[in-house]
């Protein structure tokens, strides 16, 4: 019996740091390396079938070992599918000689409306380009052009304080990047506290089921409560949350 107990937390143990890794790593491009994954399990002594499923998991997860897995490999059909029809529309945008799109870069430095205009319809394909290196990560592809598209259209009526043109480029690449990173850290904190509900909720429901098995009926919070481990708000708060979906509490009269 302590055996198969055993096998139960280590299997738990197990589950818990897959699901950590996939979480860590939302925010750090979707990369974990090498020796990071061995570390994490080393204490478990999988074997190296058991190391291959991992990677397995990790990659059907959008988890690159070492690398960022190829693009096709991180997103879905669907945002591929946007993905592609949008390049395909930016290929219209004819981009200008290199001494033209200077003076327009100038022009926009200088305030120029029609300029700044210019700058963002021709600056829309490198928006993209970098969406590209940040897909996979929790947001859809469609929503990072978006944020990047925003960042682009703010950044180019704030190019005034510039000193030098071949700091153009620079400043929108870097505005376009932190929106894109900031819609990502958004997402994983919107999971990660989704995670936190629901890691509470199963405790609650887990801490239930052992006091309503004892008693052969259904509890209450108050009972659930005076069990020393929760607080009675926060069970109420989380039956609430829940829609009263936990079955061995009974519902608040």
């Amino acid at each position: 019996m302590s055996g198969q107990k055993d096998r139960k937390d280590m299997q738990k143990v197990f589950m818990e740091r897959l699901r950590g890794i996939v979480q860590g790593s939302a925010g750090n491009g979707n990369v974990i390396s090498p020796d990071e994954l061995e570390e994490c399990f080393a204490d478990l002594s999988l074997t190296p079938e058991q190391m291959m499923q991992v990677r397995a998991y990790l990659v059907q997860n959008g988890i690159g070992v070492g690398e960022p897995l190829p693009l096709e490999e991180r997103i879905t059909r669907e945002e591929h599918d946007y993905f592609k029809d949008y390049m395909q529309m930016l290929e219209a945008i004819e981009i200008p000689p290199a001494n033209i799109l200077d003076a327009v870069k100038l022009s926009s430095m200088a305030g120029e409306r029609d300029a700044q205009e210019k700058l963002i319809t021709f600056s829309l394909r490198n928006v993209a380009e970098i969406a590209r290196l940040y897909a996979g990560q929790g947001v859809l592809m469609e929503d990072l052009i978006g944020a990047g598209n925003e960042a682009l259209t703010v950044g180019a009526t704030l190019l005034a304080p510039l000193e030098k043109l071949s700091e153009v480029d620079g400043f929108l690449a870097s505005r376009i990047m932190d929106a894109m990173e900031n819609l990502i850290s958004c997402n994983v904190a919107e999971k990660a506290a989704d995670k936190g509900l629901e890691d509470r909720v199963n405790l609650i429901a887990e801490k239930a089921a052992e006091l309503a098995s004892d008693l052969g009926r259904p509890v209450s919070a108050a009972e659930l409560a005076a069990e020393g481990e929760l607080e009675e708000d926060e069970i109420l708060e989380i039956m609430r949350i829940s829609g009263n979906a936990i079955r061995d509490i009974a519902p608040q009269q």
